[in-house]
């Protein structure tokens, strides 16, 4: 682990911001209901997309482990993201069940409670090609229940009667501030590329001014470079 002093100035304030967009409410469009109807989850494509965009790509998914119990499968998966404030690696694990999908329970056994939990735990009810949809989907709500943990941007609070709000401590620091070190990073040749992630983790710590300085900075530093 590297000291605040090796991050260099600014990066608390680059840190709190990055864990502020974590906490942020998933947008709308990235909800909808569970198959039963009783509660809302982030699809799985905009749990990956947001890792991207978030973690500039840099994650992955190692253990993935399985076991069968009764009618249900259940499974463990390791998400690893590289921070992109301090560049560490972090890990979360994530667990989660699917239940094998099995053949229509017969009119004949509606009625009777104890036969309808015996016609689903019974393999030999167990439609062909059940595993083909539920072991993806196994893998998938795994994923989901990993990220989730990162922050509320992946559904952590979905669901939750009650949840908590970041409130990030207000840093009093004698760095130089953040602006001035993007300044001086630009003189020394910073690139448009990385003067935009940087800008991108700073979020709304950088005002709209402050955003149009250093673009017109990095204008007359690359016109400077390129005459």
């Amino acid at each position: 682990m590297r000291t605040r002093q090796e991050y260099g100035p600014g990066y608390l304030e680059a840190l709190q911001s990055f864990t502020a967009r974590l906490n942020t409410e998933p947008p709308q469009e990235s909800l909808d209901r569970t198959p039963d109807g009783r509660a809302a989850t982030v699809l799985i494509s905009h749990i990956e997309m947001t890792l991207d965009e978030l973690f500039l790509g840099q994650w992955s998914t190692t253990n993935f482990t399985w076991s069968a119990i009764a009618n249900e499968v259940q499974g463990a998966i390791t998400l690893e993201v590289v921070h992109p404030v301090t560049g560490e690696k972090l890990t979360r694990q994530g667990a989660a069940s699917v239940v094998i999908m099995v053949d229509k329970l017969p009119e004949e056994l509606k009625n009777d409670p104890h036969a309808r939990n015996r016609w689903a735990l019974s393999p030999e009810n167990k439609k062909p090609n059940a595993l083909d949809m539920s072991f993806p989907k196994l893998k998938a709500e795994c994923l989901k229940n990993a990220a989730q943990s990162l922050g509320k941007i992946f559904g952590r609070d979905l669901n939750r009667a009650k949840s908590d709000v970041y409130k990030p401590f207000k840093i009093q620091s004698k760095e130089p501030s953040y602006m001035a070190t993007l300044e001086e990073k630009i003189a020394e040749g910073l690139s448009p590329w990385e003067l935009n992630q940087a800008l991108s983790i700073l979020g709304n710590l950088v005002t709209p001014d402050q955003r149009t300085r250093l673009e017109n900075l990095m204008a007359e530093q690359t016109k400077h470079l390129n005459p």
